[in-house]
């Protein structure tokens, strides 16, 4: 029996939560929200998205980045998982407290994604001390690598490797000479550069490979017109860490573009691209399940930290429409 198309796939799933999408609820935010839930999209309702969802923002304080409409996708990452949101609610706030106690930023968007993914890393149950205390660790070592560059900020990417095994001190070096080898390969320096270091990082094939890898998936992408800017390095981290050759993985993103593209309605060059990344990074962790390929457990930590920052960008393009008036 042939796999299922993941771009048909995905478009039934938006098609079907957008047609019961509420009022207030962008158009935007139902797409990634699709992303989110996967394989797992073909059998949830928009009705229990909108239960969890809105239960988020009841519990959440006013300050909080699950007030806004980047709460559908945090309940899609809870509901992907099977987890309870009450549970995992009450392990964000337990988590921020203990980022508070060891005197860490732990208000706002950072700290809340951060303990968001540690909570989802352990299922919704108590984040082990061992897991803060390392994620302090890389946090304060990447402070000061990169004093001007590291901040609150970068909390989720330092749980992305809270849960991991790799020495901290490995980790960080592996950290900064991917930073290093990648600007002196032409990349932009700034922040979206040191995400993608952070991202890199995850590689079980090392950190070379991972480099040369991103630095090979960027070329191809600009031999077929498609622009690289630092807004899409994370996007190429995204295909640099999947299994497959360089040029396969290239040519499948574009052909979900633009299969994305032709549908209605139809989404900004920018979003679509996300979007086919989003795919088959998705596409790369099922087959990776199924063959013992790579560290799934790094893979489905990184697709959390990456559907976090999605949430994070919906939190604040939401918040922003609020302050200026508009939808």
């Amino acid at each position: 029996m042939p796999a299922p198309d993941p771009v048909v796939r995905y478009l039934e799933t938006f098609t079907r939560l957008r047609a019961r999408k509420r009022w207030y609820t962008d158009t935007a935010t139902m797409r990634f929200v699709a992303l989110t839930l996967g394989a797992a999209g073909e059998g949830i309702d928009h009705d229990h998205l909108e239960e969890v969802a809105t239960g988020l923002r009841k519990r959440a304080r006013w300050t909080s980045p699950l007030k806004s409409q980047g709460s559908y996708v945090v309940a899609a990452m809870i509901i992907r998982r099977g987890l309870s949101p009450e549970e995992v609610h009450a392990r964000v706030f337990e988590t921020r407290d203990a980022f508070k106690a060891r005197r860490l930023p732990s208000r706002g968007t950072g700290p809340t994604l951060a303990a968001l993914l540690l909570a989802l890393r352990n299922a919704g149950g108590p984040v082990p001390a061992l897991q803060v205390e390392r994620l302090e660790n890389i946090f304060r070592r990447w402070r000061k690598d990169h004093f001007w560059l590291t901040s609150a900020n970068d909390l989720p990417a330092a749980a992305l490797h809270a849960g991991r095994d790799a020495a901290v001190e490995m980790l960080t070096a592996d950290v900064e000479r991917a930073y290093a080898r990648l600007r002196e390969a032409g990349f932009w320096r700034g922040n979206s550069l040191q995400l993608v270091s952070h991202l890199l990082a995850v590689d079980t094939r090392g950190t070379d490979t991972a480099v040369q890898r991103f630095t090979v998936v960027a070329q191809r992408l600009e031999d077929a017109r498609e622009h690289v800017r630092p807004g899409r390095y994370d996007e190429i981290a995204l295909l640099a860490l999947t299994q497959e050759a360089p040029a396969s993985v290239v040519r499948r993103v574009l052909e979900y573009r633009d299969r994305l593209r032709a549908a209605t309605p139809r989404p900004s060059a920018d979003v679509a691209f996300s979007l086919a990344a989003g795919i088959e990074l998705a596409e790369d962790s099922a087959r990776a399940s199924h063959g013992g390929a790579g560290d799934l457990a790094a893979l489905k930590a990184l697709r959390d930290l990456l559907d976090a920052q999605e949430a994070a960008t919906i939190a604040a393009l939401s918040a922003a429409g609020a302050t200026s008036g508009g939808s």
